[in-house]
């Protein structure tokens, strides 16, 4: 519903939903045109797909969908194996279509603010950094029994790394290509999911930087945030406050972001589907296209091998 909102407002669209009947919400948004099959997809004019549903389901789902040349855009993760992704490769460079992967924290302005300050040598080289992302699962829909939610069960692509995979993107996106992985799981069965709920993981970065990420799925409450280390300072960014701060030994230089860490994460979900719409077109580049999708589920199967949950 959130991508649909904002689309909403970008101007005067028409929508279709294909619905498979699996899902637990039945109801379809009001002012959408249900399609119950994706090999009808030449009879409705489709001018660009979103690809929303479980995670274990976006290649097959993908790959009916490339067949038609539609530009697509795929929630983050691509998949939870990348079993097919090969086809899916293939499909989409031999008909040269757009594919956009929904990670929207490399939208935030948070993350750019911290890119613009590393390209522009603010902190001197950079060595290393650290990102954090904690948040308390049973509290997202208390209505619902999370346990049975896909970001929880294994068999549909559940666990913090590939749901809570977007600090592995944007480092990725900061500091280039991993090479190297070290992983260490925590929690020790605090929420009582199938799949991992905390874990510890070191990269080294083709560039020479190490970044250290933490996930968890049981803090209180909802934290994130990122530092890196340089040379000459040090950047410290908190999504919840929000503000990047320019430390040296000197003084400490604090950006104001905004007043609303929501209004910020909105903004970055609307820049991210600003986006969409000129790579579907074929006006920009994808700032996070099939290949670094494929690539980042790559190295959180490394992630997930070393902690046996794979």
């Amino acid at each position: 519903m959130r991508h649909l909102n904002v689309l909403k407002k970008t101007g005067d669209h028409e929508f279709a939903a294909f619905r498979s009947g699996m899902g637990t919400n039945r109801n379809t948004p009001e002012g959408v045109t249900e399609i119950s099959n994706l090999d009808d997809l030449d009879k409705h004019n489709i001018e660009a797909a979103l690809i929303t549903n479980p995670t274990y389901l976006h290649i097959d789902t993908s790959i009916k969908i490339a067949r038609h040349g539609i530009p697509m855009f795929i929630e983050k993760p691509l998949d939870m194996n990348l079993t097919n992704s090969d086809e899916l490769y293939e499909i989409v460079n031999k008909k040269k279509i757009p594919v956009l992967i929904g990670y929207n924290m490399i939208h935030h302005p948070g993350i750019k603010t911290l890119r613009k300050l590393t390209d522009d040598g603010r902190i001197g080289k950079v060595i290393s950094a650290r990102a954090q992302f904690g948040t308390f699962m049973p509290g997202w829909h208390p209505e619902e029994d999370y346990k049975l939610s896909y970001a929880a069960v294994k068999s549909m692509g559940g666990g913090v790394v590939l749901t809570s995979i977007h600090e592995q993107n944007y480092l990725t996106h900061l500091f280039g290509e991993v090479m190297e992985v070290m992983a260490m799981e925590t929690g020790n069965g605090v929420t009582g999911i199938d799949s991992e709920e905390g874990i510890e993981i070191l990269l080294k970065h083709k560039s020479g930087i190490v970044s250290n990420i933490h996930l968890n799925f049981y803090q209180k409450p909802y934290y994130r945030n990122c530092q890196i280390i340089g040379t000459e300072g040090t950047l410290y960014w908190d999504f919840m406050k929000p503000e990047v701060r320019i430390m040296t030994d000197k003084n400490t230089e604090v950006l104001k972001l905004g007043d609303d860490p929501i209004e910020l994460l909105n903004k970055s979900y609307n820049d991210q589907m600003m986006h969409f719409i000129k790579v579907a077109k074929g006006e920009t580049q994808p700032a996070a296209g099939l290949k670094e999708g494929m690539e980042d589920v790559r190295t959180a199967l490394r992630i997930l091998k070393l902690i046996n949950r794979n």
